[in-house]
């Protein structure tokens, strides 16, 4: 099943008008970007999720933005913790064990990256992984910042002339109860 779908919410592609090609581990970066779209999904609250990818000379860069609850003061810092949970009333059959983000976090490190996060309080939640485009090359600055630049704005489809929105293609998502935030 289409997770964003069943959830009452869609998925948008932010991406450049040229390839962006990198060395990347795929199946690392598979599992990074379907835990963090499960859950921007889960957290959205029915609003649309988008995912951007841009590049620069010496990193590939992703965010997963929500426009959901949100992030309180002080969790963008805690999210990755192994057992953490935003709401710890949740249980393991409307949310994960608290160990996808963790999972991923390591994924990303492995890969010469870094994953981060940034979140408030009613304006949602943003994940962003940077990875290097070569193996062999020090990873430089991210393309994308964080906070993301819509981060107090009502409009979610803040796109640059680079970049095209584009809806997503129907994508089969690990559910949510598969991977955790």
């Amino acid at each position: 099943r289409v997770i964003a779908g069943n959830a009452g919410s869609s998925v948008e592609l932010v991406l450049p008008d040229e390839e962006a090609p990198a060395e990347v581990d795929a199946r690392r970066v598979e599992r990074i970007l379907r835990n963090l779209l499960a859950n921007a999904v889960d957290h959205s609250e029915g609003n649309p999720v988008v995912l951007t990818l841009a590049v620069n000379e010496t990193a590939v860069a992703i965010t997963v933005r929500d426009r959901g609850v949100g992030l309180r003061p002080g969790e963008a810092e805690l999210v990755f913790n192994r057992f953490w949970r935003a709401d710890p009333s949740r249980n393991r059959r409307t949310g994960g064990t608290g160990l996808g983000l963790a999972i991923s976090q390591e994924d990303a490190r492995l890969h010469g990256g870094v994953l981060d996060a940034w979140g408030e309080t009613g304006h949602g939640a943003c994940f962003r992984l940077v990875l290097p485009r070569r193996q062999d090359t020090p990873m430089g600055e991210s393309p994308l910042v964080l906070p993301p630049p819509d981060h107090k704005a009502t409009d979610t489809h803040g796109s640059s002339g680079l970049l095209e929105v584009r809806p997503a293609p129907d994508a089969i998502l690990a559910e949510p109860e598969e991977v955790g935030r």
